[in-house]
């Protein structure tokens, strides 16, 4: 098998560079400005410099107090980089900005001293900056990864993962004099591939999460951030599970609150009821504003305490202090709960209207109560009607 020649490996790996800055650059360019690509792309970029000058250094281009000075600088100023842009794809990069400090010390150090004279120790330091950049890179994506879940993360993060651990790999062997022209070109070889993968994973992990922003848009209410109807749709099933309940919540007399307090602060009464259900919601229960003042409450498990979970929403709200423009707004809702069948699963959209006859009976006895649609439905029974013992209403009947 031929052998690797070290020459033509570190000029393609420069290419692979150029190659995945360009690729990062397009989507950056075309639109968006994806956050944290073109400090990647600028990552990338100056890795490729630092090799030209490296290059020219070797060939005696340039002095050799310059080039090994800078080529180090720029390749700490790189990895640093490409460290802060990986997590400025989740989050800001913070402190770790501060690193960016290391570069301009390690070229003063540079042409000051003779440290970096020493090609075993020059290499080492890059080895070991390029291994800390990859896999402190990695561990950031994982780490996010726990809040939002995109395929592309964990090929990113294992891309940016073994790059580190072949620069790992190859530190301990060149400090210790055990590596040759031929095991290093084989590490630049592994490396310049996955530069490849990285640019190519980090435009798929962007396009993703404009895909899925896209997604939540169209299933979220603007105005509150919950689920919209198409996305309650989508996330409660047709069929829903035995001993589930559906809770429907209306405002009382919305419209007199937007006449005396204009649209925006009936948007505040409305901002703030979500607020106030989902506080009182468990993981896996599911809040969605239907349209207007009406919101829907989704228990698949928790239908046994359907009753006192809209009691408390509605004790919450009465009581919530809700100022505007100096002024209090008080606020009511009516709730219709209704519960599936604890031996079967029952319709969605026959939960739903069972809810809603609830309600509706809770309007009309006089607000600002809770009415349960009471027994489960049987299998060839009507569904009786209940109401919520011990409500008391907090305003008059509308």
């Amino acid at each position: 098998m031929t052998a690797l020649d070290l020459g033509t490996v570190l000029v393609l790996h420069k290419t692979s560079l150029l190659a995945g800055a360009g690729g990062l650059l397009l989507p950056w360019l075309g639109g968006g400005r994806p956050r944290g690509v073109g400090t990647l792309a600028v990552g990338y970029l100056l890795l490729a410099l630092g090799a030209f000058l490296a290059g020219l250094g070797e060939f005696g281009a340039i002095s050799a107090e310059t080039w090994r000075s800078s080529s180090l600088a720029l390749a700490v100023f790189a990895y640093t980089l490409i460290y802060c842009g990986i997590r400025r794809l989740d989050r800001p990069a913070g402190r770790a900005l501060w690193l960016l400090a290391a570069s301009p010390v390690v070229l003063v150090v540079g042409l000051l001293t003779p440290v970096f004279d020493d090609n075993t120790l020059r290499a080492s330091a890059f080895h070991a900056v390029a291994a800390l950049a990859g896999l402190a890179s990695a561990i950031s994506l994982i780490r996010a990864g726990r809040r939002e879940r995109l395929a592309s993360r964990a090929p990113l993060a294992f891309a940016l993962g073994a790059c580190g651990l072949v620069y790992g790999i190859q530190f301990p062997l060149i400090a210790l004099g055990f590596s040759s022209p031929g095991s290093i070109a084989i590490g630049f070889a592994v490396t310049m591939m996955l530069n490849f993968s990285i640019a190519a994973l980090v435009v798929s992990f962007v396009r993703e999460r404009g895909e899925e922003t896209e997604r939540r848009r169209s299933v979220t209410d603007a105005l509150t951030g919950v689920l919209n109807r198409h996305g309650f749709r989508d996330a409660v099933p047709e069929f829903v599970p035995e001993g589930a309940a559906m809770l429907l919540l209306d405002l009382d007399h919305f419209k007199s609150i937007n006449d005396r307090f204009g649209h925006a602060g009936g948007d505040v009464v409305l901002t703030r009821l979500s607020r106030i259900v989902e506080a009182c919601l468990e993981p896996g229960e599911i809040l969605a504003r239907l349209g207007g003042e009406e919101f829907v409450v989704f228990l698949p498990h928790g239908g046994s305490r359907a009753g006192d979970l809209a009691e408390t929403v509605r004790i919450r709200l009465a009581d919530a202090v809700i100022d505007w423009r100096g002024e209090r707004i008080a606020v009511s809702t009516s709730v219709g709960v209704a519960h599936a069948s604890p031996r079967r699963s029952e319709g969605r959209e026959a939960l739903l209207a069972c809810a809603d006859a609830a309600l509706y009976r809770a309007k009309r006895l006089g607000r600002n109560r809770v009415e349960i649609d009471g027994a489960a439905l049987s299998d060839d029974a009507e569904r009786p009607s209940a109401s919520w013992q011990g409500v008391t209403p907090h305003f008059a009947p509308g």
